[in-house]
């Protein structure tokens, strides 16, 4: 019981630091851009209202608030409790600073936009979002895409710089045994295969490097074949049923066999150069990943049932967490690319929603009406509470 109570808080506290790091970077692009253009930005908010803690800068020092629950209330009397810490020097600012209570995204809120908080007071002065010119604005809007990118570049390129790059032999020696979430076992280690071995036939066929392995097995998707390998000098053989996956690839989605086997991987230390460019490469992969398994799921090629949410996102940052630092990092920067390739879509209430909007406003070269954004904006935003909920579900049920 106490095992379950810490593996469940390390995955609480994992996922907060994960996904608060990749929150913090994503607005923190939006905030830097926007002052860089002369934007106000009223509110830096790192999770949604209701608010929690606020910080803002006035003229008799920084004032800090604490708002308080409505169920504690009426024990302490106060919707707020405030305190100021007296400075040197003090000079008001215009930005509040808040974490607030709901911790699943955050937002940046800027004079004269309609963003999470549907606030529609648009004066035309000219330190307002929309006072601004499309380029501008355009430059805004993407900055939280881009600083995902650029964050998960760093994470990659740090460490490969820090651990190396694992560069695979070509022997058949099995390097690891692979599982997933719906598939815990696959039939290599069902079969007894453990880490070390050698592979030495498949189908009666001999098998001398690895790339000829698997382009044999990849090619007999759900059939049964006949597998030998050595162990300490001694020969074991057994015969198993790949199992068939769909697999996004230049060419399409694909059907692979699949046992659940790696290859054997040596460390080798790399420069700061390479372990850019390495970073570089891996963001990039994951990138055109996420775009190719986007696609398996518009042509049917993938389930929606796939799809993970906030508790699977809390689970594997746990199981990261408890494998070391570079696994938890690692995983951020795959939670970093996926952040940014999913604001970038054009859904509403998603920084790719709100670029198509001034877009269309630049062709048409005038606003699109306040209630018309309005209307855009919840839409949304209920879409995104929908697949929230729906894929937290979806979660609980494979637990």
């Amino acid at each position: 019981m106490l095992a379950s109570i810490n593996t469940t808080l390390i995955s609480i506290l994992a996922a907060i630091f994960t996904l608060g790091i990749l929150i913090l970077i994503h607005e923190l692009g939006h905030f830097l851009a926007a002052r860089s253009v002369g934007i106000r930005v009223e509110r830096f908010s790192i999770g949604f209202p209701p608010r929690f803690l606020t910080f803002r800068n006035k003229f008799d020092g920084l004032w800090m608030t604490i708002y308080v629950p409505w169920f504690l209330q009426r024990l302490f009397n106060a919707e707020m409790v405030e305190y100021r810490f007296r400075r040197r020097n003090p000079k008001a600012g215009d930005t509040e600073y808040s974490v607030s209570w709901t911790p699943l995204g955050g937002y940046v809120k800027m004079a004269g936009t309609i963003d999470e908080s549907l606030d529609t007071a648009i004066q035309g002065k000219p330190w307002e979002f929309t006072s601004k010119k499309k380029w501008q604005q355009l430059l805004v809007i993407s900055a939280g895409v881009v600083m995902n990118t650029i964050l998960a570049w760093f994470l990659f390129s740090t460490i490969f710089l820090s651990s190396g790059v694992g560069e695979m032999t070509n022997s058949t020696i099995v390097g690891s045994l692979s599982g997933t979430q719906s598939r815990p076992v696959y039939p290599a280690e069902a079969a007894g295969l453990l880490p070390g071995d050698k592979i030495l036939t498949v189908n009666d066929q001999k098998i001398n490097e690895w790339d000829d392995l698997i382009t044999v097995i990849h090619g007999l998707p759900g059939q049964e074949i006949s597998i030998e390998w050595e162990r300490a000098g001694e020969t074991k053989t057994a015969t198993l049923t790949t199992v068939s996956e769909k697999v996004p690839t230049d060419d399409g989605v694909e059907q692979y066999g699949m046992i659940g086997i790696g290859p054997e991987v040596i460390q080798r230390s790399v420069g700061v150069w390479e372990a850019a460019k390495l970073g570089a490469q891996n963001t990039y992969n994951f990138g055109t990943l996420m775009v190719r398994s986007l696609g398996m799921l518009i042509s049917g090629d993938a389930s929606v049932k796939e799809l993970g949410g906030p508790v699977a996102i809390a689970k594997m940052a746990g199981d990261m967490a408890r494998q070391g630092w570079l696994d938890v990092f690692y995983f951020m920067a795959i939670l970093s690319v996926n952040l940014a390739f999913i604001n970038i879509l054009p859904i509403p209430g998603l920084d790719g929603g709100q670029f198509i909007i001034i877009a269309i406003e630049g062709m048409i070269r005038r606003p699109l009406p306040i209630k018309v954004k309005v209307v855009i904006q919840q839409v949304g935003m209920v879409l995104l509470l929908g697949l929230i909920i729906f894929v937290t579900i979806q979660d609980i049920a494979k637990l």
